[in-house]
């Protein structure tokens, strides 16, 4: 009696076992894109030359929620990106520009975590070639545009080409669109700021953008302006993208940047990986002024 039950209770055990399912793999991939038109790993290239990689990403069964983008120079690490993000189909292909630095060696390192909070990474390194590859840029030496409640000027700004549109004339330019400025109090301090598409807050004083399809977002080194690291006079010598680069601060930026006073120079780097600097000309400091700027951006 006692062997015909540990018979069936091995019976069971089996049965049970067979059927509880395994947790689905959930590990995300993520792969670098290969080719002539991406930068290759133990490549070497020169200060101010572009650094292009491909990355093709699945989520592993889960959502894609967030890209980290980290540059390892000489052993000095940064984080050039921190994107959050909800993907649940069809996986991430993108394309990220850099510009190399006057580093030896850098380390680039691609981090992607999934919605089970499991992650993976790719990484590849870039050595400094000989020579500088620095390059031209675009100078816009007058852009005005309003604040918030300004009726007469255009709102809109593309810092690539220097246009301004208003609400009326926006449409089909919206992709163009990297810049706006508002004027409020925060903490009891007034505060002229630089604004873009995609930042969240924009929406109080452009609701107009929450329509938009894409929603192109600038950040601004506001670390930087904050402390008047760059001056006007360094603004006005800039001939080529070098200062561009190197004055941006990836580790302090953010898609506003507050306390934007007339003097004041603000580093910033497009959605299309352009780095730039905006001085300020003038700030008007009620909602209903404008802001006149003068732009340098990489071509």
């Amino acid at each position: 009696m006692a062997k015909r039950i540990q018979c069936i209770a091995l019976l069971i055990i089996i049965v049970f076992a067979g059927c509880v399912r395994e947790d689905p793999e959930t590990t995300p991939l993520i792969l670098l894109k290969t080719g002539a038109a991406f930068t290759a790993d133990g490549s070497e290239v020169p200060p101010g030359g572009v650094l292009r990689f491909g990355l093709s990403v699945s989520g592993g069964g889960g959502a894609i929620t967030n890209l980290v983008v980290k540059r390892i120079s000489d052993g000095v690490a940064v984080t050039e990106a921190d994107k959050g993000m909800y993907i649940s189909y069809g996986g991430l292909d993108t394309t990220l520009i850099y510009t190399k630095s006057y580093a030896q060696t850098e380390r680039w390192v691609f981090s992607v975590m999934n919605s089970y909070r499991d992650t993976a990474s790719v990484s590849l390194t870039v050595l400094k070639g000989a020579g500088s590859a620095w390059g031209e840029i675009n100078y816009h030496p007058s852009i005005k545009a309003g604040l918030q409640d300004n009726q007469t000027l255009p709102h809109f700004v593309d810092l690539h080409s220097g246009a301004v549109w208003d609400a009326e004339n926006v449409t089909g330019h919206e992709a163009e669109v990297d810049m706006a400025a508002f004027w409020y109090i925060t903490s009891g301090t007034s505060s002229p700021t630089l604004t873009c598409p995609a930042y969240s807050s924009a929406l109080t004083y452009y609701p107009l953008f929450g329509s938009w399809d894409v929603r192109n977002q600038t950040m601004y080194d506001y670390y930087t302006s904050d402390n008047d690291l760059i001056t006007v006079e360094q603004f006005n010598l800039a001939t080529n993208d070098s200062l561009l680069v190197n004055a941006y601060r990836p580790g302090s930026v953010s898609g506003q940047s507050k306390f934007a006073y007339t003097g004041k120079v603000v580093p910033f780097r497009t959605a299309d990986g352009k780095y730039g600097l905006i001085r300020v000309i003038h700030a008007d400091e009620t909602p209903s002024g404008e802001m006149e700027i003068a732009v340098k951006i990489q071509k």
